[in-house]
C-alpha cells in the first residue's frame, strides 16, 4: 500500500521478513514506525492471520510479565516471542483467535483494576458471601481498618493498576515503600493485599497470588508500654481537669477540645481494660447497673463470643456519669452510652477514642502512649496484685488456646470465671481509687470523729 507524507512524498508501507524465523517480520509504516509481527495460517479453516509483537527497539526487551500494553523488541526478542507462537500455531491454536477472544473477555470482566477487587471484596466481605480465614462473617470493626489501610496507604499506590499485570517485584517495591513511611504498617498492608488477591484467585482473576512468596518486611514488633504509677496519675487528673488544656504545635498552642462523656470512656477503658470498641460502642441493653454487670454480645467482642465484664464500684460511678450527661441533652438518653452526633442510638467510633487519648498525651506531654498501652498497663497491675494470669486472660477476653480445652470454653458457662474476674477488677479498681485519692459521689462521707 502507497503512502503521502504531508511534504508529498510517496512512501510505500513496507515488511520485510525474517531469515531464521518463518512468519517473523518487521513492519515499517509510513510514518517509520518499526513494529514486529508474526504471520502464520490456522491450521483448522486455512486462513491468514497476523499478530503484532511489538515496537522494534535495537537494545532493549521489555520483560515479559511487564504490565504495559505495547512491549519493545530486540531482533532476538521478537524471534524468541514468534517461536513461542509458532509452536503454538503447530499445536494447533489461533494466536489472534485468541487475543480476540482475551480483548473481549477484558471489556466484559467487572475486575479490571485492584480499585474493582477492593470494591468486591469489601461487598462480597460484608455481604457474607466471602468469608475468609475461619470461614466467618468479617467484623464491622475489621471491615472499617481493612478499608483504612486500604484508602491510606495501597489505593493511592496501585488503585489505577491492573489485577493480572501485578508482579511480585511491583508488590514487595511497594510495600518497602510503606514501610519506609510507616514500618507498623507495612505487614498489615501484605496481610490486606493477601486477602484481596487470594479473593481474585477464588473468583478466577488469577490462577495464583503474587504475594504469597513476599515475605514480611518485619515492622511488627510488640508493645510493651505500660504508663507508670506516676503517668496514670497525670492523665486522669487530665482527664478530670476542668481547666483548659493546650496541644502544642508547630503552629502554636491550640486547645484540647474533648468532651465529657469521651473523656469518660478513656477513664472506663482503665478501669475496664475493655478494647477501644468495646467501650465506645456500649450499649444500655448490654448494661445491668443494679448488678453491676456488663455483658457484652459475642457480634461486638473480638473473639465473636459473649464476655461477662463485673464491674466495680468505679466504673458503675463513671457509667451513671454519663448516662446522666446524656439525660441533660436535647435528644435525651438513647440506646448509645456514648452516643455519636448522628444519633442518640449510634455509639461513637473506637478509633474516636484513640484520637481523643493522642491529644490528651500531647497536652500532658506523656510520651508514646496510646489507649491499648492502657489495657497493658491494667494486666501488668493485676499480676503485681497476685492475680493469677489465667484469670487476667479471661478479663481481657483473651481466647483461649487450641485444643480440647477450646472446645470445651466455647460451649462453657458464661459466668464461668465470673467471680474471679469481679475479684480482679474490684481489686484494680480499688487500687486507682487509692492512688488517684477518687471520692465518687455515690460514697458516703467519713463521720467526723
Amino acid at each position: 500500500m502507497e503512502f503521502v507524507t504531508p511534504e508529498g512524498t510517496r512512501f510505500e508501507r513496507t515488511a520485510y521478513p525474517d531469515s531464521e524465523v518463518k512468519g517473523l517480520e518487521l513492519r515499517v509504516s509510513a510514518s517509520g514506525e518499526k513494529t514486529w509481527c508474526f504471520r502464520y495460517r490456522d491450521r483448522v479453516n486455512g486462513r491468514q492471520s497476523r499478530v503484532t509483537l511489538g515496537a522494534f527497539d535495537p537494545s532493549f526487551d521489555t520483560p515479559p510479565d511487564d504490565p504495559a500494553e505495547v512491549r519493545t523488541l530486540t531482533l532476538q526478542g521478537a524471534r524468541t516471542a514468534a517461536r513461542r507462537l509458532r509452536g503454538k500455531v503447530d499445536a494447533g491454536a489461533d494466536p489472534a483467535a485468541d487475543r480476540r477472544l482475551a480483548r473481549v473477555t477484558a471489556k466484559s470482566e467487572p475486575i479490571k483494576t485492584m480499585a474493582d477487587l477492593s470494591k468486591a471484596y469489601f461487598d462480597a466481605c460484608e455481604a457474607g458471601t466471602h468469608r475468609p480465614g475461619r470461614r466467618r462473617r468479617k467484623a464491622d470493626s475489621t471491615m472499617r481498618q481493612e478499608r483504612w489501610l486500604w484508602a491510606k496507604y495501597l489505593e493511592p499506590r496501585i488503585a489505577d493498576e491492573y489485577v493480572d499485570g501485578l508482579t511480585r517485584a511491583r508488590l514487595k517495591a511497594m510495600l518497602r515503600e510503606i514501610f519506609g513511611i510507616a514500618p507498623s504498617q507495612a505487614d498489615k498492608c501484605r496481610g490486606l493485599l493477601s486477602q484481596f488477591l487470594n479473593f481474585a484467585v477464588e473468583e478466577e482473576r488469577l490462577t495464583a497470588n503474587p504475594i504469597a512468596r513476599i515475605a514480611k518486611m518485619g515492622g511488627l514488633t510488640p508493645r510493651t508500654r505500660t504508663l507508670a504509677a506516676e503517668e496514670l496519675k497525670t492523665l486522669w487528673a487530665g482527664l478530670e481537669s476542668r481547666t483548659e488544656l493546650k496541644i502544642p504545635t508547630k503552629k502554636g498552642d491550640q486547645p484540647l477540645l474533648v468532651g465529657e462523656p469521651v473523656r469518660i470512656a478513656i477513664q472506663l477503658a482503665l478501669v475496664t481494660l475493655q478494647r477501644r470498641t468495646e467501650i465506645s460502642g456500649m450499649l444500655l441493653p448490654e448494661l445491668d447497673l443494679d448488678n453491676k454487670v456488663w455483658i457484652l454480645p459475642a457480634e461486638r467482642t473480638k473473639g465473636r463470643e459473649e464476655h461477662l465484664v463485673p464491674l466495680s464500684d468505679l466504673a458503675v460511678s463513671l457509667i451513671r456519669r454519663a448516662l446522666a450527661l446524656n439525660a441533660k441533652t436535647k435528644r435525651g438518653q438513647g440506646l448509645a452510652v456514648f452516643p455519636s452526633r448522628a444519633s442518640k442510638d449510634v455509639p461513637i467510633d473506637g478509633p474516636a477514642l484513640s484520637h481523643a487519648m493522642a491529644d490528651f498525651t500531647n497536652a500532658l506531654q506523656l510520651k508514646d502512649a496510646t489507649l491499648h498501652d492502657l489495657r497493658r498497663t491494667g494486666a501488668t497491675g493485676m499480676a503485681a496484685l497476685g492475680i493469677p494470669p489465667y484469670v487476667i486472660s479471661k478479663v481481657l477476653a483473651h481466647k483461649d488456646s487450641g485444643g480440647g480445652a477450646a472446645i470445651t470454653a466455647r460451649h462453657y458457662n458464661l459466668y464461668a470465671y465470673a467471680e474471679e474476674k469481679r475479684y480482679a477488677l474490684t481489686r484494680w479498681s480499688g487500687r486507682l481509687e487509692q492512688h488517684f485519692e477518687i471520692k465518687r459521689a455515690d460514697e458516703p462521707e467519713a463521720e467526723a470523729v
